[in-house]
């Protein structure tokens, strides 16, 4: 992992050792004064260092949810200051607040917490962390400006527009962006020196691998905006970052925020939520999950493979070949519903099809056995996909996992269905998910990837255990 990607992680980490230093100082100034721990033991006790570590939790858990940690280049001080003193803020009201509860209900017989120390703590931890992030500001300057630490960036568009950002851009090196050249569809070399013409639009893919390219910008005319659209869905699923100059802009208003390069305004293409530390987390989520789920279920286990084995010709797991996160292959399990070869009856059926899009679904379908009906109700089919969990090529909640005929089919806007692991359940699972045609799913998923939360994975999970038990949508 390269610096710059894991400078929100140093971050986070320093914090928490700020968090540290916080709590000692006080502790230091209670020793000297021994007036300010309030109580009659003239020191902290256990409860005041829980109490204490409790705020630092919280002005942390506030700062991660403003997003701080997801930042891997920090260009405005005054958001950082802000967001800091806004969580801190938050912290020690609800400290407060939590001190005159505990006191009048709690441990008022025995303890009472000491204010002054409440107020130290806030003061000194807010004034660490805003110490840290004018450091990592300083520092990030500097390595930028020395040349490194910086990112690769194309310039797709080798007109006027695309030299006016790579003037921008060579001007102001502190920003840590390397122009390495550009790529037009119908220049025949590179406007400026420096920077050589890469290739044509339909080589953009190409030269994002092989030159490691992080960053896009797009300053092509508005009536390229169909290019536009296959960059920016091809870009995102590789984990490039994606800007467009507002003169080429022709893009859905969901997916864009507003982007400052000290004067150069570039919209920049919303991503999925999910940096390196929330996949950390979500994927340890998964398979806690899927841990739990396996063990649950395990008598299940027993009576599904006899069911199936009973009444029916062929194994109990069935293995299928789905596209997964960035469009790898694997092999997804899931209890026998079908016949044997169900899968090569499918083209005598596609004149039968009730969905739309690449998609195939029939409430009736005939190669469904007795025992796969029951299953499919009642969706114990699909309980051997929290291994896939397990093995690390589903997710718990995510897309729906596509066929790899099904992604031949996809238009260049389905392809950011494959930025994450597909999953067991989804947005597209519980909101009606046969009442839905293609592009309505297509549209769920692209939402949900591009406002993941662990409040959102949470919230589709519990919505999803009613839906199966009123078995909506399940046949």
């Amino acid at each position: 992992m390269s610096g710059k990607s894991s400078l929100p992680r140093w971050i986070f980490l320093i914090d928490i050792l700020a968090g540290i230093c916080a709590i000692f100082f006080v502790y230091l100034m209670v020793y000297i004064e021994p007036s300010l721990a309030v109580h009659s033991s003239a020191t902290l006790t256990t409860i005041d260092y829980i109490f204490y570590a409790s705020f630092v939790v919280l002005t942390l858990t506030s700062i991660a949810l403003g997003g701080d940690y997801m930042i891997s280049k920090r260009y405005s001080r005054l958001t950082d200051i802000s967001l800091v003193l806004r969580s801190v803020i938050i912290a020690f009201v609800l400290l407060v607040s939590s001190a005159f509860v505990l006191e009048d209900f709690i441990v008022s017989e025995f303890h009472e917490f000491s204010r002054p120390g409440i107020l130290m703590l806030s003061i000194s931890f807010a004034l660490m962390l805003l110490a840290i992030r004018l450091v990592a500001h300083h520092t990030q300057v500097r390595l930028f400006s020395s040349g490194s630490w910086r990112r690769k960036m194309v310039i797709v568009g080798a007109g006027p527009q695309g030299v006016k950002v790579y003037d921008h851009l060579q001007s102001k090196n502190w920003l840590g962006v390397k122009c390495i050249g550009f790529v037009d569809q119908s220049a025949s070399k590179s406007p400026v020196e420096g920077a050589p013409l890469l290739g044509r639009v339909e080589d953009l893919a190409t030269v994002v691998l092989d030159q490691d390219v992080e960053e896009i910008v797009i300053a092509l005319p508005p009536e390229d905006h169909i290019l536009m659209e296959k960059i920016v869905n091809n870009g995102v699923r590789r984990d490039v970052k994606v800007r467009i100059i507002p003169d080429s802009f022709a893009y859905p208003y969901s997916e864009i925020n507003i982007q400052e390069y000290d004067g150069l305004a570039m919209i920049d293409v919303k991503q999925t939520n999910l940096d390196a530390m929330h996949s950390g987390l979500k994927r340890f989520m998964d398979i806690l999950l899927a841990i739990i789920m396996l063990i649950i279920h395990s008598p299940l286990w027993v009576i599904t493979v006899l069911l199936i084995r009973t009444t029916s010709k062929g194994p109990a797991l069935y293995r299928q070949t789905r596209l997964g996160k960035d469009g790898e292959s694997f092999e997804m399990l899931k209890f026998r519903s079908m016949v044997e070869g169900a899968h090569e009856m499918r083209n005598n059926l596609k004149r039968n099809n009730e969905a739309s899009g690449p998609i195939f679904k029939m409430k009736d379908d005939p190669r469904v056995t007795r025992t796969g009906r029951l299953l499919r109700r009642t969706s114990l089919d699909e309980l051997p996909q929290f291994l896939n969990v397990l093995q690390g090529d589903m997710s718990i909640v995510g897309p729906r996992p596509p066929l790899p005929e099904e992604v031949g089919r996809y238009q260049s806007h389905h392809l950011k269905r494959l930025a994450v692991r597909p999953g067991v359940t989804g947005l597209w699972q519980v909101s009606g998910r046969d009442r839905r045609d293609f592009e309505e799913m297509s549209r769920l998923d692209l939402y949900y990837i591009e406002n993941w939360s662990i409040r959102l994975d949470l919230k589709i999970i519990l919505k999803t255990v009613p839906t199966v038990l009123r078995r909506e949508g399940a046949y």
